[in-house]
């Protein structure tokens, strides 16, 4: 009977380990988008839970994990999941459709539960010399290796993401006469400070940060006021929005000026204040870090 307690807690920890290994990016913006995790934190998190999952799944097979060890790392990994499941906010896209378990919601919270009553039930822990634990710990440290491997092949984590970049601008040269005009025509009171977001709705990076700032603002409403710039027709650029969830105020402007202004480099991002850019982004240096500045997720 033990054994097939054991067994079940292995599938459902290697399902929960799989199924986040391969939507990985999705369940990034969800631990973002609930506010669980910020930007620098939520990749390297989530990382670490899948390695830990494989390795409590596979030991619970071999047998090379000390019991009171095993007990704990689950009620770990099960409070993880008891903040996912309970703590999404209403209005959070990618928190509502990916879970740690990406199954039926009331099956991922019964597994929750199965593993809470796993952890704290009575087990017997077998008897092992210096030489077996040794042994173990070798298995378990192959058992990261295994699994880490292709975890980073997968979904790499950039040193790039979390440094930090010089942005500033000591001598502002662009006119933005006419991006101000157009966000009066559209409706738009700019404050004295704000984000511009240069974005082509067929590119796919432009396409990812709109997903991440569109994440972002879920989470936390930030303080600095945010606008798109498109270069692209009203069509294009609705669908941008709604494809990659990404609510701001956003105006068009013609080929020729998002060029002058962005440059050849897509996307780019400045912060303006008082009609002088005093920061500026590539796709590169708006990494996780000024993802977390610029929203206050830190």
């Amino acid at each position: 009977m033990n054994f097939l307690f054991n067994i079940l807690a292995t599938l459902i920890l290697l399902a929960s380990s799989i199924t986040k290994l391969i939507f990985i990016e999705p369940i990034v913006f969800s631990l973002v988008e609930s506010s669980i995790f910020n930007w620098e934190i939520a990749p390297i998190a989530i990382s670490a839970i899948v390695i830990i999952e494989f390795i409590i799944a596979i030991s619970l097979l071999l047998k090379s994990i000390h019991i009171k060890l095993l007990s704990l790392s689950i009620l770990l990994l099960s409070g993880f999941y008891l903040i996912d499941f309970f703590g999404k906010p209403i209005d959070g896209l990618y928190a509502n459709e990916f879970t740690f378990f990406l199954f039926n919601k009331w099956i991922t919270l019964a597994g929750v539960f199965y593993l809470i009553i796993f952890a704290i039930s009575p087990k017997k822990q077998s008897k092992k010399n210096s030489l077996s634990r040794l042994k173990n710990m070798t298995i378990n440290s192959c058992l990261v290796v295994i699994i880490g491997i292709p975890l980073f092949i997968i979904n790499p984590i950039y040193i790039d993401d979390f440094q930090k970049h010089t942005t500033s601008i000591e001598d502002p040269t662009l006119n933005w006469g006419n991006i101000y005009k157009e966000c009066s025509d559209s409706g738009i009171t700019i404050k004295p400070e704000v984000f511009f977001a240069f974005l082509s709705t067929s590119c796919y990076y432009c396409n990812l940060a709109a997903i991440k700032l569109g994440v972002s603002k879920r989470a936390k409403l930030n303080a600095t006021q945010i606008v798109l710039v498109f270069p692209g027709n009203i069509k294009d650029t609705e669908a941008f929005i709604e494809r990659n969830r990404c609510d701001f105020p956003y105006i068009r402007i013609s080929k020729a000026e998002f060029r002058k202004l962005a440059g050849n480099e897509f996307p780019a991002f400045f912060k303006v204040k008082n009609k002088k850019e005093t920061n500026f982004y590539t796709g590169r240096t708006f990494n996780y870090r000024e993802l977390d500045k610029l929203f206050q997720l830190n």
